[in-house]
């Protein structure tokens, strides 16, 4: 027997018992005793939840997640129909699914190499060495606002070779490897500051909604998390110039990437009919909000569109323009390359468990009040957000995103809202938690498709990546913790 062979039954056993181990937390917690005040319903409850994280972590985030809806639809108190409602009646699954058709066709086009020689070339980033590395990071971090992070990664990866290149850097130059390191964070970072395109915020607002009733939208989300990234990428530049030290920083020149002008061809038909259609998109989820206290009656109809009805008319638009006789979005590629559907699977899932958690009829949340209400409402709410911020930065380097953002927020959220009134913003804890699970920058299991990728590039290390990435960490732990948090707080109340 071959050793691949011999690995393959090692790893088909192990998933085979997480299930069986997950199965029986799932059916066989009715079975347990029921500690004082909840009931069988609520031990199930407890027991899906449960089974559902130890699937998600151990096995797979997409088909285990139909077995979670599949659980919880078999519990007579739910049944099925209250539980597809829950799971799909509301806007994240179809925001999820659409956006990742919209921005598909985004990363086909020359845009990402554009903007970003846009941002290296100008006259203020060619003063100097460290004027160019805060351009390079600005242009990954605008582009990352609204591009998935693997997409914006493996897209603008080519890019950065191109630009060692120009700069003559070769594999082993500390500067170099300042370069990889910190276009991998700020492609983190940036997947936490806003919600468009990017499934860890929109899953917290979800879960937020499900189980509270509470609704952020767009511009709330942002008004937190684009200053807090802007200020941990801002610290994160200055902990490379303080203690990384690059000695051959002073050897490359930024004026030569303007050579990089020469390679850009100009924006065809397509890039900007899909530039436009993203645009559009844009706008009609930013600019309800802005309009709430000047037109409350346009603010009022805008709002009942939910923010899935953006991306779908950003996706009709792509499918009724043609270039060349051809739609600029071949809709059936963009829903079968262009979808990531473990993503919004799961969250289906976890909008179900989360709304099936805080139900009135299971009570968890009227226990969660009697047994943690005492307790918590002693300790200062800082110190609250401070342990769910370490939580989500710390498990999110080891685990999946999504698993992160559903595991911190399910049980974070209700604690936060079964305390007394005005103590805490549950709204700013959920949107701190969605951001925080992007910041991933330590271990490739964090984010493989960034983590992984850059840390075999040659550019860097997996040890450098975990060194410098805790330091980035802990430097985002507190700017999230005092300045995100209070800053959440005063936008989402």
């Amino acid at each position: 027997m071959s050793v691949g062979t011999k690995a393959g039954q090692g790893s088909l056993v192990k998933r085979n018992v997480i299930l069986a181990a997950a199965l029986a937390l799932m059916l066989g917690s009715r079975l347990v005793p029921v500690p004082e005040g909840l009931n069988q319903d609520s031990m199930q409850v407890l027991g899906i939840f449960l089974g559902s994280i130890l699937m998600w972590m151990g096995i797979s985030i997409d088909w285990p997640s139909i077995i979670t809806m599949v659980a919880l639809g078999l519990m007579p108190v739910f049944g099925f129909g209250e539980v597809f409602r829950s799971a799909f009646g509301a806007d994240t699954f179809p925001f999820l699914v659409f956006t990742f058709m919209l921005t598909y066709p985004l990363g086909q086009t020359n845009f990402v190499r554009r903007c970003a020689i846009a941002f290296i070339t100008n006259r203020v980033a060619v003063r100097g060495p460290w004027w160019f590395l805060g351009f390079l990071f600005a242009a990954v971090t605008f582009m990352g606002c609204f591009i998935s992070p693997s997409v914006l990664f493996v897209a603008f990866l080519p890019f950065l070779e191109d630009i060692y290149r120009v700069l003559g850097l070769r594999k082993g130059s500390p500067v170099a490897e300042v370069m990889m390191l910190g276009v991998a964070f700020c492609t983190g970072i940036s997947s936490g500051m806003t919600p468009i395109g990017h499934v860890w915020p929109t899953l917290a607002m979800g879960t937020l909604k499900s189980i509270t009733g509470i609704e952020l939208n767009q511009l709330q989300y942002m008004a937190m998390g684009v200053p807090t990234g802007l200020l941990c990428i801002a610290l994160m530049l200055l902990m490379f110039r303080l203690f990384y030290r690059p000695g051959d920083i002073g050897a490359i020149d930024p004026a030569g990437a303007l050579a990089l002008r020469e390679s850009l061809p100009r924006a065809d038909r397509r890039e900007k009919l899909t530039l436009a259609a993203v645009g559009i998109t844009i706008f009609l989820w930013v600019a309800p909000s802005l309009t709430q206290n000047v037109f409350p009656g346009f603010y009022s109809l805008t709002k009942s569109w939910t923010t899935a009805m953006p991306p779908m008319v950003g996706c009709i638009l792509l499918s009724v323009a043609t270039v060349e006789g051809k739609p600029v979005m071949d809709f059936k590629e963009a829903t079968s390359k262009g979808v990531l559907w473990a993503s919004p699977i799961m969250c289906a899932s976890t909008l179900a468990l989360g709304s099936c958690l805080t139900s009135e009829k299971v009570g968890i949340i009227d226990w969660l009040s009697q047994k943690l209400g005492p307790m918590t409402a002693s300790l200062p709410a800082l110190a609250l957000v401070a342990f769910f911020v370490g939580w989500t930065l710390l498990q999110t380097n080891f685990a999946s995103n999504i698993v992160t953002t559903t595991v911190v927020s399910s049980i974070a959220i209700p604690i936060a809202f079964s305390m007394p009134a005005g103590s805490i913003s549950v709204a700013a804890v959920a949107a701190l938690i969605g951001m925080g699970a992007g910041f991933a920058f330590m271990t490739p299991p964090g984010m493989t498709a960034v983590n992984g990728v850059a840390a075999a590039s040659g550019w860097t290390s997996a040890r450098s990546m975990f060194l410098w990435g805790l330091f980035t960490a802990l430097i985002s732990f507190v700017v999230l913790t005092f300045l995100g948090y209070p800053l959440g707080s005063m936008m989402m109340g």
